[in-house]
Order: structure tokens, then sequence, then C-alpha cells
């Protein structure tokens, strides 16, 4: 029993000992963080912070029916999609994902009107939101390590997607 304590004290010692020496770590050593995951920050474009966008292959649009109606908690739920392959429209995507960006800690003040699911080899892997109701809201975004990345939506791709939108359909609900 005495063994024990004796093992477990020392234990805790030298954890202690070895925490201790942590406290104050070089400053010319880089925090673990920065080298694991390194975000290119504000101005950075689209483009830049999700590089797998370049291997896009097809798209689909999701314009919410009343995005700036009063049902402000669940105005996403119901909406109309189109299903895209035309090479023509993913390129003025990604030509808008190339301008900088603002990036900002919580969502603008800003209902978005839709979002954009990004796809390759039939996997989704990025999100895109968008609105173009107005001047303070006109935009592109994408959401990365809990920050939200702004670029102006250009006049192309907002009438693209007004374009779209009168072609999308009602998803039929398959749950069950």
């Amino acid at each position: 029993m005495k063994f024990l304590l004796f093992t477990t004290s020392l234990v805790v010692l030298l954890l202690t000992a070895c925490n201790n020496g942590n406290e104050h770590p070089k400053k010319d050593v880089a925090p673990i963080a920065t080298t694991v995951d390194s975000d290119p920050g504000e101005g950075a474009a689209i483009m830049e912070l999700d590089d797998r966008l370049n291997k896009t292959d097809s798209l689909v649009f999701v314009f919410y029916k009343d995005p700036h109606g009063k049902d402000s908690l669940r105005y996403t739920r119901y909406y109309k999609e189109f299903h895209s392959i035309d090479t023509g429209i993913i390129h003025l995507l990604k030509d808008n994902l190339k301008d900088s960006t603002q990036r900002l800690e919580k969502i603008k003040n800003c209902r978005s009107e839709g979002k954009i699911w990004c796809f390759t080899k039939g996997n989704v892997f990025q999100t895109i939101y968008f609105s173009a109701h107005n001047k303070e809201c006109n935009f592109v975004y994408i959401i990365k390590n809990g920050q939200f990345y702004y670029s102006v939506m250009s006049i192309a791709l907002a009438n693209k997607l007004s374009d779209l939108k009168l072609l999308a359909k009602e998803s039929s609900n398959k749950g069950g």
C-alpha cells in the first residue's frame, strides 16, 4: 500500500514538474495550430480557402421559397433546387470565388437567399451561401473553422442565379 501511495505521489510530482516547464514557451516557436491548419485569413479568396473547389464537377443550387418573409427561423425549410454539370456555370461560380473576402466571426445581418452544394464525383464537399437581395446583402460566403468568409457576388453570377431560379424544381420528399 505504501508503495502504491509513493508511486502515485511520484507520478503526480513528475507530471506537475513537466507541465511547469511549458508555461513559458520560447517566443520564436510557432504554435502547433498554425502549422496544422494555416488559415490565409481575411482577404484570401474562397478558392484559396478551399482548394477542393478546383475539382468541382457538379452543383446543386438551392433557392429558398421565401427568404425575406416573416418566418425568420424556418425560411430555409422550403426550397426549390436546380442540378447542373454545365462547365460554363461551374466556371462562372469559380471566377466569382477568386475575389478577396472579408472574414467575420458572426454571420451578417442578412438572410441568405439560397446555397450551392459543390460536388466532386458524386460527393458533396462544400456549401456556398448566397444573396443578391440588395447592395448591403449581395454576397457569396463559406464557413470555415467557425469563421464566415464573405465575397461580393458578381453581376454575372447574380443574373445566372436569377435565371436558374426560374428553372428550379421542388425536390420530392424521399424521407419516410
